[in-house]
């Protein structure tokens, strides 16, 4: 019977953990111009950091919003980027402006926990 318990309690902390939230863009495909590095802030401060994830012949921005952990609604905005560079082929060249865009602020809403503090008692 205890090990019944154990594994029970066990796989209800492996089914219970979450990962820490994330922050997606869509996916640039491989025809079209992909960003090399992605940012984002958090109520217009410095900005963090972002993967580069690939996905089925894309790239897709993926942000840990984990670092945000004081309930609160909280505005994003996701910066990505394309560093300049110029391809040399026989007899031409092929050249990339770089630049940058950003996303339209994103409110983010991160609330206390739902369960409330258990209030114990002891009864015969």
């Amino acid at each position: 019977m205890k090990l019944v318990l154990v594994l029970l309690a066990l796989a209800l902390a492996a089914f219970g953990a979450q990962a820490a939230p994330f922050l997606y863009a869509d996916p640039y495909p491989s025809t079209g111009v992909q960003p090399d590095a992605a940012s984002f802030t958090v109520n217009g401060g410095a900005p963090i950091a972002c993967q580069i994830a690939a996905v089925s012949g894309a790239v897709q921005p993926k942000c840990d919003l984990g670092t945000i952990t004081t309930p609160g609604t909280y505005t994003l905005v996701m910066t990505v980027s394309k560093a300049a560079g110029i391809v040399n082929t026989p007899g031409g060249a092929t050249n990339t402006s770089g630049g940058s865009a950003s996303s339209a602020p994103f409110a983010y809403k991160l609330l206390a926990g739902s369960v409330p503090t258990p209030a114990l008692s002891v009864s015969p």
